[in-house]
């Protein structure tokens, strides 16, 4: 089941672990970081600035976890599919338009 979270920026440590972030809080991140600080808590979460590779939005972790994966993204309906599925969208737009 999908949950619906407004922890939209990833974080990613070394050994390529993620964890989710508010906006608030990873922007709380990067600012402690650039101020020199070397340990930063948020909530039950304490981050090394050693240990932080990338403070990026989810979104763009997402896209490339799919990569990963094999999956594609078609050019004309921007659906995402299985590696080796073919998409129907053309077929689909082809029979809307009747």
């Amino acid at each position: 089941m999908n949950q619906i979270t407004n922890k939209n920026y990833c974080v990613v440590l070394r050994g390529n672990y993620k964890t989710y972030l508010t906006k608030e809080e990873a922007e709380f991140l990067g600012k402690a970081f650039e101020s020199g600080k070397e340990v930063v808590r948020i909530g039950d979460k304490t981050f090394f600035k050693f240990s932080v590779l990338f403070i990026l939005p989810a979104g763009e972790i997402e896209r490339e976890d799919k990569i990963k994966r094999g999956e594609w993204q078609c050019q004309i309906c921007c659906r995402w599919h299985a590696k080796f599925e073919e998409c129907g969208c053309r077929e689909e737009k082809k029979y809307n338009y009747l």
